[in-house]
């Protein structure tokens, strides 16, 4: 019998249906109109970059799925962020999809919630929506259907099971698409969660998921896939981000490629002053192999003479000097290094420094109700307190870590 290249064969069981190949992009976790309170707050040139950052990794996907030759593109949720679907947000979003100019499937997520535009600008007809119950749409290719594509949009927060129900179809390539919360892989919450296990026997094909926003494939046989979001969204999200491209070739996945849709990424570098004197070599070795745009977290570590020079010098000199040196910005910094001093040995003399290292050690294991009590044990400290117990436990002994070591310093120096 005639073979096309992209359909039929039959066996002696009869009809099997070998679809030919195509491709599609999976991307989640846009959150279009990002705020990036805190950044913006404390760098208002910072917070409008990376506020059109967001946009600028979704006209990334329009030029992928250009470039690649995508058949389709599935959109796993959370493609605005909370409120922030402003009439801008959803303009720019309409956009996108009318340039790809190719199928785009789309759930909704948590985040997703307030689409008041929705009527007013709805999306162009390229465009196909998952609604709150499952659903499924059929992909058609050379005359011959080669993609089931089954999934759920979900308006409101939910911690039941999104896939329970979900069975897929023989003969065909069955694609699942929900915005959902696999295992325990979601440090935040417990949104819409589901098992591996479950997924394994489900008769999908390919889950395309969305939530995650770490990269992750977690299974390839099926293959459960979350792609991270598309732009990194809090200081915490560290390193490039992007999207996959996944080839399909007779019924099984040929190739999944990442290509990368953020164009900032941000990069927790520790430079260790340990055995230092000048601080731009201490620089140099810590910061010389970073993406060209990124956008740095810095820790100062290790123990050494620079250590109270730095501390002296202030956060907004040391950023800046790092800043000049290394052509980054720099939106965290933070101090872990101490003085170039054993403080277990120092501790031992019975001195008056001494005492002062085994009160910070007393100190940094009181309960958290203890500790905000001493910090904040003046007048001045006691009218703000609020401010204080806003931060972490971790945070908190930090504090007096790092009061001890400027102390413990300034003895030595006989300040």
């Amino acid at each position: 019998m005639f073979i096309s290249a992209d359909v039929i064969v039959s066996d002696w069981t009869g009809l099997v249906f070998m679809h030919g190949t195509f491709k599609f992009i999976h991307c989640a976790d846009l959150h279009l109109g990002s705020s990036f309170h805190g950044l913006s707050e404390s760098d208002e040139d910072l917070g409008k970059r990376l506020r059109e950052s967001m946009f600028e990794a979704l006209d990334n996907i329009v030029a992928i799925a250009r470039e690649e030759d995508v058949d389709f593109v599935i959109f796993s949720g959370d493609i605005f962020d909370d409120t922030e679907e402003t009439l801008l947000t959803r303009s720019r979003f309409v956009s996108a999809i009318k340039k790809i100019d190719k199928n785009c499937y789309i759930c909704y997520g948590n985040h997703d919630d307030r689409r008041k535009w929705e009527k007013s600008l709805p999306l162009p007809k390229n465009a196909f929506v998952f609604s709150k119950t499952v659903e499924e749409y059929t992909f058609s290719k050379n005359d011959a259907d080669v993609a089931r594509i089954i999934g759920a949009s979900f308006s409101n927060q939910t911690t039941e099971d999104l896939i329970a129900d979900i069975a897929g179809a023989k003969d065909i390539f069955n694609i699942g698409v929900f915005h959902c919360n696999l295992d325990s892989y979601s440090q935040d919450d417990v949104y819409a969660p589901c098992k591996k296990d479950s997924l394994l026997k489900k008769g999908i094909d390919y889950w395309a998921l969305g939530h995650i926003h770490k990269r992750r494939i977690v299974s390839e046989r099926p293959y459960i896939v979350y792609p991270g979001n598309t732009q990194g969204k809090k200081i915490t999200e560290l390193g490039i981000k992007g999207c996959y491209v996944v080839t399909v070739t007779d019924g099984s996945v040929s190739s999944i490629d990442f290509h990368r849709t953020g164009n900032f990424a941000f990069e927790d570098v520790v430079i260790d002053i340990t055995d230092k004197n000048n601080f731009l070599d201490a620089i140099d070795v810590c910061c010389s192999n970073l993406d060209d745009k990124s956008i740095l977290k810095i820790t100062i570590s290790g123990r050494g003479v620079l250590d109270n020079e730095l501390r002296t010098d202030g956060e907004d000199s040391v950023k800046k000097t790092i800043e000049e040196r290394t052509g980054h910005t720099v939106a965290s910094l933070s101090f872990s290094s101490m003085p170039d001093i054993d403080l277990d040995l120092r501790e031992k003399t019975g001195d008056f420094l001494s005492e002062v290292i085994k009160c910070g050690k007393k100190l940094s294991g009181v309960s958290r109700d203890s500790l905000l009590d001493k910090i904040c044990s003046t007048k001045l400290s006691k009218s703000i307190k609020s401010e204080f117990e806003i931060f972490d436990d971790k945070q908190l002994k930090k504090m007096i870590t790092d009061a001890r070591n400027r102390i413990v310093w300034a003895l030595l120096q006989g300040r």
